[in-house]
């Protein structure tokens, strides 16, 4: 499969330091990012940076939290999307307004990253990063504004794609959404914290209650000073950016327990299941997740179905999600430590192996192998979401391996993925079943969505320069 993108917060607290809760937060979020790991605090004097390459119990052993001061601070973890895996692009990143440093923190990808740069370049801008995190401080520099929010404004109007931030600038925290709703943030509060955050997860974390979703185009803001601004939407006029969720989260990236707008993570994949079921009935004697990330839409296969769900395959918690490592010879190795089988539950049976999604095929393919090692006597694939058929460019960089789409190699024609995966059937969630699982899953009134669909569609919400596509 391909990687995955990023995870943010931020903190402000009406009474203690904050990098513990920073730090246990950005522990919620790993499943977002393991590449690095980076907190900045600010004291009401000086701020307090620490980043580091690894997850967070690396960078942030011994007594580095102790030296991190201050009742406000943003958190990251990254898995890259734009540019490399290195130090220096670990976030947040480190920007300058008349002469006076912010951080920010990102999640989602800019459209118009090279010609932003190009202009700031121009113009004397020496990048330090190749992140398009970057280029949103360089604008913010060179806004001309009279103080740092409008200065914010004026950069956000200049930038095209996807974003989710997270602004530390002294004593104030912003959050910021864009205006199509791409990627998730959310509010919580309680405990006298104030905190912004990828996944409402986090708030879990630290016993405090999820409050709401950050609106499409809103500007909210916390100082130290008051414990909540007034918010602003000042982008919801644009009538070329409609909102437009990503359905992906729902499928995959989202911790089960997690929640964006009003639906919970966990009860969108067990309806995922339960419509897939009802689209594809089989024959079987057993229902197989591959774990972990589709234990409970092979729930809802299971609950449908009435046939008993056994986890057979069995997954070693030690190693990371395949999903984001960077190199395929790697991930092929971990996957074979990564999973294991259960022969006993499997051996002379009729087997459903239900997963949530095939990008490249590399997990597919090694679960169906594992479970036909297991003595099963037919195993049949079924997938909760549609054919993964074109390149995300809002932050998941499938774009990078475009090439090794299984669908799209294969000009989506199922019978030759079946060949291929090795399994003896093989079904998909229809687009219009996955979207009704989304909305399935309240049971109150609630205003339709729409989602962005692109890598199932091909239908890109936010226009894809040329040039981003053929590279």
């Amino acid at each position: 499969m391909s990687k995955n993108m990023c995870g943010f917060l931020g903190i402000a607290s009406q009474e203690t330091d904050v990098a513990e809760d920073l730090y246990l937060s950005l522990w919620s979020l790993l499943h977002r990012g393991k590449e690095s790991s980076g907190i900045v605090t600010y004291d009401g004097a000086s701020y307090h940076p620490e980043k580091g390459m690894g997850t967070v119990e690396v960078v942030f052993g011994g007594d580095t939290l102790s030296r991190l001061k201050g009742r406000i601070g943003i958190g990251h973890v990254r898995y890259s999307t734009t540019g490399e895996s290195s130090l220096k692009n670990a976030q947040p990143i480190e920007g300058s307004f008349k002469s006076t440093p912010f951080w920010i923190a990102h999640n989602g990808n800019l459209t118009n990253t090279e010609t932003l740069r190009k202009e700031c370049e121009e113009r004397g801008y020496f990048f330090k990063t190749s992140t398009d995190t970057e280029v949103i401080a360089a604008l913010i520099y060179f806004s001309g504004a009279p103080n740092f929010e409008d200065a914010l404004k004026r950069a956000l109007r200049k930038i095209e794609g996807t974003y989710a931030l997270t602004i530390l600038s002294k004593d104030t925290l912003y959050a910021v959404q864009d205006e199509t709703g791409n990627r998730p943030l959310s509010m919580g509060q309680g405990r006298g914290l104030t905190v912004f955050a990828s996944e409402s997860a986090a708030f879990d974390v630290l016993g405090i209650k999820y409050v709401r979703d950050i609106k499409v185009g809103e500007i909210i803001a916390v100082s130290l000073e008051s414990p909540l601004l007034p918010s602003e939407i000042p982008f919801r006029n644009r009538k070329d950016a409609p909102e437009r969720p990503c359905i992906f989260e729902y499928v995959y990236f989202l911790r089960p327990d997690s929640k964006w707008y009003e639906r919970r993570a966990q009860v969108v994949r067990e309806h995922m299941g339960r419509i897939l079921w009802k689209e594809c009935p089989i024959e079987a004697d057993v229902i197989v997740p591959v774990p972990d990330s589709s234990n409970f839409m092979g729930a809802g296969l299971s609950k449908e179905s009435g046939i008993p769900l056994e986890m057979a395959l069995f997954r070693s918690h030690y190693v990371g999600r395949t999903f984001i490592e960077p190199v395929q010879a790697r991930r092929t190795k971990e996957m074979r430590i990564k999973l294991n089988i259960i022969p006993e539950l499997v051996q002379g049976k009729k087997v459903v192996v239900g997963d949530d999604s095939i990008v490249r095929g590399t997990s597919i393919k090694r679960a169906i192998s594992l479970v036909r090692e297991g003595g099963a006597k037919e195993v049949h694939v079924r997938i909760s979401s549609p054919q993964y058929i074109s390149p995300c460019y809002y932050g998941i960089d499938t774009y990078r391996v475009k090439n090794e789409l299984i669908a799209k190699n294969h000009a989506g024609n199922i019978e030759e993925i079946r060949k291929e995966i090795g399994a003896d059937s093989l079904y998909y969630l229809s687009l219009e079943g996955m979207k009704r699982a989304v909305t399935d899953a309240r049971d109150d009134e609630h205003r339709a969505l729409q989602f962005c669909d692109a890598c199932f569609t091909g239908n890109y919400h936010i226009p894809i320069p040329q040039e981003i596509i053929t590279s």
